[in-house]
């Protein structure tokens, strides 16, 4: 299984320029371009846009959301590497 499909689980799909989360009837893409921030709280991975939008993503460890955050770091970075 591949790291990112590990993340299908919780309603995480990272795509090559965005990220697209679903949480019951809602579901909502957040391209990389515009996070201006993101952080993790305990098991939470919280990404903050440069627009009012707030997105909260609820992991089971603290471990998985470091891993998130990091996987998403990757991507942000080979978004503006091309």
């Amino acid at each position: 299984m591949k790291r990112s499909e590990k993340y299908l689980k919780y309603g995480v799909k990272l795509e090559d320029r965005y990220l697209i989360y679903e949480e019951g009837n809602r579901k909502v893409a957040v391209p990389y371009f515009h996070m201006a921030f993101l952080y993790v709280s305990k098991n939470n991975l919280v990404i903050q846009t440069d627009s009012v939008e707030r997105v909260v993503i609820k992991l089971d460890t603290e471990d998985t959301a470091n891993e998130l955050f990091e996987d998403i770091l990757v991507l942000i970075e080979r978004l503006y590497i091309r």
